[in-house]
């Protein structure tokens, strides 16, 4: 039981990241072209926002492949 929920936590943490990635994107454009936001200051504010969460989603990945490498090892 405790297994099916660490693998469905996993896998909806791996998306979340694959999410957040895709949301990135190069240098010259940022969030503002995605949200319309004409401002540099609320763009950069929020892809810092996004590279936080990236962040914190990044290493729950890496504990969570280390939690089922170990329960399911």
């Amino acid at each position: 039981m405790i297994n099916a929920v660490l693998v469905t936590v996993y896998v909806i943490i791996a998306v979340v990241l694959i999410v957040l990635i895709l949301l990135h994107s190069g240098k010259d454009a940022g969030m503002a072209s995605v949200t319309g936001f004409s401002f540099a200051s609320s763009a950069s504010v929020m892809e810092r926002n996004l590279t936080r969460y990236t962040i914190i989603t990044i290493i729950a990945f890496f504990i969570g492949t280390f939690v089922l490498i170990w329960r399911l090892g």
